[in-house]
């Protein structure tokens, strides 16, 4: 059987570039290869949706010039394979804090989703600027506001309700 949701957590590029002797940013410029054989392997095996992890909130705590030169390589990988992905039926979204990301991803990243809004053989999911911490605290603060509102009742919160918040 084929999963329906297959998501990657990008880790390790950076340290396999520094055992070859290059900069950091060496490893992630080779790990985009790696991701359009993944995201196109998903998409002719009949995944239906793959989230690749690609930059935490922690990743803000890198070198200003390695999350910088992440910025740009993203801006870049957008550019050149948003018709790929609009040639494979491949939707992008996104989740995370999108905002914190500099102006010109966010747009380069908005393009790409209007672009590709109406594909339909797969959703290709970028986690940018995101925590599973952070997702915790925006899930718990709705359901709290529903509690404050009366829509539910804190005796009524479950695990599916903290889950369907998320």
């Amino acid at each position: 059987p084929i999963p329906n949701h297959i998501a990657v957590i990008m880790d390790g590029n950076g340290r396999w570039a520094k055992q070859k002797g290059a900069m950091r940013i060496f490893g992630h410029q080779n790990a985009i290869k790696a991701v359009r054989d993944v995201t196109e392997g998903c998409a002719e095996i009949g995944v239906k949706y793959l989230t690749l992890y690609a930059f935490s909130t922690e990743n803000w705590n890198r070198p200003k010039l390695e999350v910088n030169a992440l910025m740009q390589l993203l801006i870049s990988t957008i550019r050149k394979e948003t018709e790929t992905l609009t040639k494979n039926e491949i939707k992008l979204e996104t989740i995370g804090n999108t905002c914190d990301l500099p102006e010109k991803c966010q747009q380069e990243l908005k393009e790409a989703m209007d672009l590709t809004k109406d594909n339909k053989r797969m959703t290709l999911i970028l986690a940018l600027s995101y925590s599973g911490k952070s997702e915790i605290l925006q899930a718990t603060k709705r359901i709290a506001e529903k509690v404050k509102n009366n829509v539910i009742q804190p005796e009524d919160i479950t695990i599916e309700t903290i889950g369907n918040h998320l």
